[in-house]
């Protein structure tokens, strides 16, 4: 089974693009075509471009805090291969996960944040004892290939206790 999430990762992206666009050309409205000169609601100008930044801010905090991560899923022939990178500004380290099926031993999902984030961690059997990878965080798959993931993780597990 493959599962890639790449058009999330990339409607993410354009998300962050868009929201950025949006303030420059509010800020830009507000100071340099003179819109809302005398404010509104009571507000001056400057609170406006106060709270329209505020906003941006924090919609790019969720974002970071959230740290989406594009992510490649392969479990077909004899390999178990897990890619990802993060689609955090300035984060353009690429990771890989890759061993012989056989060797998967485990794995768990940690919740942080109040459920707000979620980080799977895979464990690998080795000759020298069970070894952990860094975790994946799994924010930006939808529900359905999260469910698909951790259910494929789980068969070949399953699998690999029953074969061996």
């Amino acid at each position: 089974m493959v599962i890639d999430n790449q058009k999330q990762a990339v409607s993410l992206r354009i998300q962050k693009s868009l929201a950025l666009l949006l303030l420059i050309i509010s800020i830009g409205l507000i100071y340099f075509a003179n819109v809302l000169n005398s404010g509104v609601l009571g507000l001056s100008r400057d609170q406006i471009a106060g709270i329209i930044v505020a906003l941006f801010l924090l919609f790019f905090l969720v974002h970071f805090m959230k740290d989406h991560n594009y992510i490649y899923y392969s479990d077909t022939g004899n390999k178990f291969i897990v890619r990802y990178f993060s689609l955090r500004p300035l984060a353009d380290k690429k990771n890989a996960i890759e061993f012989n099926k056989k060797e998967l031993h485990s794995f768990e999902v940690k919740k942080s944040l109040s459920g707000f984030n979620e980080r799977l961690i895979i464990y690998r059997q080795t000759s020298r004892g069970i070894a952990n990878y860094p975790p994946v965080s799994l924010t930006a798959l939808d529900r359905q290939d999260k469910e698909k993931l951790l259910a494929a993780l789980r068969k070949l597990i399953l699998a690999n206790k029953v074969g061996g």
